[in-house]
């Protein structure tokens, strides 16, 4: 298994992008995942991204497990992929000090996370797609599941053209995605390995997938990498964390929380 945004064979993957299968569970304490099938309501907005500017938040309930910021990943194809922008990596992102979550109470955690440049490869969750507008171009252009799209179709996605672009959520300085690009560090920096835990017991987490992110023009010691700031939204539900942590790491001590994501188990309902 792999993480949330990482398919090999199988379902892998922030992403930001992680995925790793188990049983299927409620998104929500108390609530099946079958119940979902209205409008999902949201708590935050991107104001501080888009100020005046239009954008509409995509409230759509896009899987039976939740909104889009649930971050889910049914099935490999859902996952994009793109190249050209820089982006935004906050797989790793959680607990500090380099790379802290921290929920504002108002429904945003203001994740830093990591700078990835310019014509790297990335991928994106087509259920996690934040601009209503776009998602509805991508499920149009790529079926609902993503398979008319590279890398399992032919055609690019539209979310990449509105990603490279910098027109996805207007206002922000790039988007949140998921990138390989620092597994190669994970030779010789276990923190950059990708190896998702499970985090069955619903809890609070950052969905990081397509949020705005603004530049703070600070660079990570370790990485050499630009640090940015994004504006996750939270979740409660079960979760898969990107990288290797015990079971009582899952809820963090303080004001933190995972940047993370679900996959359900296959075979449950969709």
């Amino acid at each position: 298994m792999k993480d949330l945004y990482k398919f090999s064979s199988a379902i892998t993957t922030i992403g930001l992008l992680c995925v790793m299968l188990f049983a299927g569970l409620p998104y929500t304490a108390g609530q099946s995942p079958t119940g979902a099938t209205q409008t999902s309501g949201a708590t935050f907005d991107f104001d501080r991204f888009t100020k005046n500017k239009p954008f509409k938040l995509n409230t759509l309930p896009t899987t039976p497990y939740g909104p889009p910021w649930a971050d889910i990943v049914m099935k490999p194809e859902n996952v994009l992929e793109c190249k050209g922008a820089p982006i935004a990596l906050c797989y790793y992102s959680g607990q500090g000090p380099t790379t802290p979550c921290t929920p504002d109470r108002l429904g945003i955690a203001n994740c830093t996370c990591y700078e990835i440049p310019a014509g790297q490869p990335y991928k994106v969750d087509i259920n996690a797609i934040l601009n209503r507008d776009v998602y509805l171009k991508t499920v149009a252009a790529c079926g609902k599941d993503g398979s008319k799209c590279e890398p399992t179709g032919s055609r690019q996605a539209p979310v990449c053209e509105a990603i490279n672009s910098n027109t996805l959520i207007p206002g922000a300085d790039l988007i949140s995605t998921f990138s390989l690009y620092l597994e190669k560090q994970a030779k010789e920096d276990p923190q950059f390995s990708i190896k998702p835990t499970t985090c069955a017991t619903p809890s609070a987490y950052a969905g990081c997938m397509t949020a705005p992110c603004k530049r703070t023009g600070k660079i990570d010691p370790t990485t050499h990498l630009p640090l940015v700031q994004c504006g996750c939204p939270t979740f409660t539900g079960p979760y898969q964390v990107g990288t290797a942590i015990e079971q009582n790491q899952c809820v963090l001590d303080g004001n933190y929380v995972w940047s993370a994501a679900y996959t359900p188990k296959p075979g449950s309902p969709n």
